[in-house]
């Protein structure tokens, strides 16, 4: 009877012993392909590309950035300027191509246009560029993005409303880039319209820009800062002649009374590249394809006024605009 008893305690303790040791192989087993499942997670290397580095840019690459976090996806983010030079942005979006990126993102005109030329299967989105159409980005299949089209008409109605007795206003722009172009035919439109004489001066390079400067300050009544790579890496002296011969600033975008300037309306390029983080996601996410996902045109327009530009100017702007705006110190 002691000898069954012995027996059938030894049997149950043998049967813990089994069971407790097939719980730890089994966690054992099951430890490895947690780690696993951690490291097939998908890690989508994107190109960024833009064409010169300066803040309205530097923004918009911010939005885009923020917004592919705020989706959840991991990156790989593969940052390029081309320092204002075209062939060099030809060359980023070449390698781009080469090294099959999962998405390129071109943040303005020249570098999206070069991003376009370099592939036809890498979905390309675009961010800051003020005409896809004129810019030939409309129909590639693999290409979607935003417009940061700033309303030049709204913009001129607005300088008007603050300087009722404008004459002359002034704009510098660079004639190879096309979404300055098309601001500036908006403009010389909507000064007709307002009875403001557009004096715009078109350059190539920041030398030239120095000198349509020289030639510009001596007949303005104020300078219009329109969306312009050129105008933007050449804004300190800009803004510091103007300063110095008592000349306003009226600027197409944030970014320039940020910088100093004396009054801007317009949207913020971090707005237009999160709008476009968010396309970009979609896209890697495959819940859309570029050709799924319209262009759109990013306008959230905002004023802004620059408190220490329009003390050192002796300005007064009108107490609506005032109320409406952001005031930068």
């Amino acid at each position: 009877m002691k000898k069954n008893i012995l027996s059938i305690i030894m049997m149950f303790a043998g049967l813990l012993l089994f069971t407790a040791c097939g719980s730890k192989e089994e966690q054992k087993a099951e430890e490895p392909k947690a780690e696993t499942q951690t490291e097939q997670k998908k890690v989508y290397k994107i190109g960024v590309t833009q064409i010169v580095d300066h803040p309205a840019l530097n923004d918009s690459k911010m939005g885009f950035i923020d917004a592919l976090k705020d989706a959840g996806l991991e990156t790989e983010i593969d940052d390029k300027v081309a320092n204002g030079e075209i062939p060099t942005q030809q060359l980023i979006a070449k390698q781009f191509a080469e090294d099959k990126k999962d998405l390129i993102f071109a943040i303005a005109t020249p570098s999206a246009q070069a991003a376009a030329s370099s592939t036809d299967t890498i979905p390309v989105v675009f961010a800051s560029v003020s005409d896809p159409e004129g810019a030939g980005l409309t129909d590639k299949a693999n290409v979607t993005g935003t417009s940061g089209v700033p309303e030049i008409e709204k913009n001129l109605e607005l300088l008007k409303k603050v300087f009722p007795n404008v004459k002359k206003v002034g704009i510098i722009y660079n004639t190879s880039e096309q979404n300055s172009v098309f601001q500036v035919e908006i403009a010389e439109q909507a000064g007709k319209r307002l009875g403001i004489e557009i004096l715009a001066e078109g350059v190539t390079s920041a030398p030239e820009f120095m000198s349509a400067l020289e030639k510009l300050s001596r007949d303005i009544d104020v300078f219009f800062a329109i969306q312009d790579n050129t105008l933007s890496s050449s804004f300190p002296a800009l803004l510091e002649k103007m300063n110095a011969l008592k000349i306003p600033i009226f600027g197409a975008n944030a970014v320039y009374t940020d910088r100093g300037a004396l009054i801007s309306q317009g949207t913020t390029d971090y707005d237009i590249g999160y709008r476009a983080g968010e396309m970009a996601a979609a896209i890697l996410k495959g819940e859309k394809t570029p050709k799924d996902i319209t262009i759109e045109v990013v306008q959230k327009p905002k004023i802004s006024v620059n408190k220490k530009n329009m003390e050192l100017l002796g300005i007064k702007i009108p107490d609506d605009v005032m109320k409406e705006a952001t005031i930068t110190e």
